[in-house]
């Protein structure tokens, strides 16, 4: 295993973490966790090094308002003995945090059920730019120092998909930060917050964690055939999934790479990925082909939208070049329909359904998309 220090805390984070957010299942219920596979799978990891494990209030819950059983399994089976060997993150809901009440009352609660005294690495989760006014009002920094000064929680840390100018805002509102977490892979350079975002969170010595490394898993299987043609001109016949973390960790702005694992085998692999990874792993031909590998996922859009955001803002909220985005990525997988980046990643204010048809986007557009009519294709796809 290889460890990255995590910004400005002492923490030597291994440089890929356990995301508990798609633990096995014992059937389709995500409440019914297989205790015993999930035992294993925790065991190997902590056995080749792995010290770093993310969790959330909200993981592995069949509704977003009541808390999942994520947080219980890991305070269960990893017990109260995390001490320096260990490293455990957890997250509040953002979106919830309306009141002195509900983040005493809930931080509390994870306390409890994480069997600990104090969260190491505490993270505001998915702020969003729909709202971030709204829970900033409500006064999160001041919850957020009552936390840290009283010692419930020991690193003040956010998670955004939004905006680079949302991320911005929060490191400018706020100077206790010591860890984000951010969605990144060689797609989304550009996106959520982006190559931009890790750097200037590197810049400011603010540790590195990066979500969605293979988007979801669509950049492990079922690529178009048109892209596996790109990577096969590569002779070293590299993997999809080792493609997509050797682009993470060849960056040394990135400090710890979280994977949401499901089974031992994805354990392994995903480990055994780790022996190999050195910081300037990519060739100069290598990072060319992942330049290609994006240019040609571009090229097969349904809706050759190049987010160039003249359609932006709407003035109804709609994130139009994003739901066009996520309708793109989606048509390219397999048969089945993938809407969490699109539904849980996006606020519900965004989405494509809000679309009033004002058609003010449609004359700025310079690909002269029909948007209001494209929004009600993606609207349609990804249904209520």
């Amino acid at each position: 295993m290889k460890y990255r220090q995590l910004g400005k805390t002492n923490i030597k984070a291994s440089i890929l973490g356990f995301g508990a957010m798609r633990l096995p299942l014992i059937d389709e219920n995500p409440e019914h966790v297989d205790i015993k596979q999930t035992e294993e799978m925790f065991e190997y990891a902590i056995e080749h090094g792995v010290n770093m494990f993310d969790t959330a209030l909200v993981y592995h819950t069949t509704d977003r308002k009541k808390p999942g059983v994520s947080e219980t399994i890991l305070g269960d089976i990893l017990g109260s003995g995390f001490g320096d060997k260990l490293h455990i993150s957890t997250k509040m809901p953002s979106w919830e945090i309306k009141s002195w009440e509900y983040f005493d009352k809930t931080l509390d609660l994870q306390l409890e059920r994480l069997n600990v005294d104090q969260i190491e690495l505490f993270f505001v989760h998915s702020i969003k730019d729909s709202f971030y006014d709204d829970i900033k009002q409500a006064g999160v920094y001041e919850f957020v120092d009552r936390a840290l000064d009283d010692g419930r929680i020991k690193h003040a840390c956010f998670s955004t998909h939004g905006s680079y100018e949302l991320l911005c805002q929060i490191l400018d509102d706020y100077d206790r930060w010591d860890c984000a977490l951010t969605q990144l892979n060689y797609l989304d350079v550009d996106e959520n917050p982006g190559i931009r975002g890790v750097e200037k969170l590197h810049d400011l010595n603010i540790g590195t964690m990066i979500m969605e490394p293979l988007r979801g898993g669509k950049l492990a299987e079922n690529q178009p055939q048109s892209v596996k043609n790109i990577f096969k001109k590569n002779e070293k016949d590299i993997k999809p999934i080792r493609w997509a973390f050797n682009y993470l960790w060849d960056k040394e702005e990135v400090d710890c790479v979280l994977s949401g694992m499901s089974n031992i085998c994805q354990v392994k692999e995903n480990i055994a990925l780790v022996d190999d990874a050195e910081v300037g792993m990519l060739s100069d031909e290598e990072k060319a082909i992942l330049h290609e590998v994006k240019d040609e996922y571009d090229n097969l859009n349904a809706i050759n939208c190049t987010s160039c955001n003249y359609c932006m803002p709407c003035k109804f909220g709609v994130n139009i070049p994003k739901c066009f985005r996520e309708y793109n990525m989606d048509l390219l997988g397999d048969d089945s329909i993938d809407s969490v980046q699109y539904r849980f990643h996006m606020h519900e204010d965004r989405q494509a359904h809000n679309c009033v048809g004002c058609n003010e986007c449609v004359s700025v557009c310079p690909q002269h998309i029909n948007i209001p009519e494209q929004l009600k294709v993606v609207k349609n796809h990804f249904g209520a």
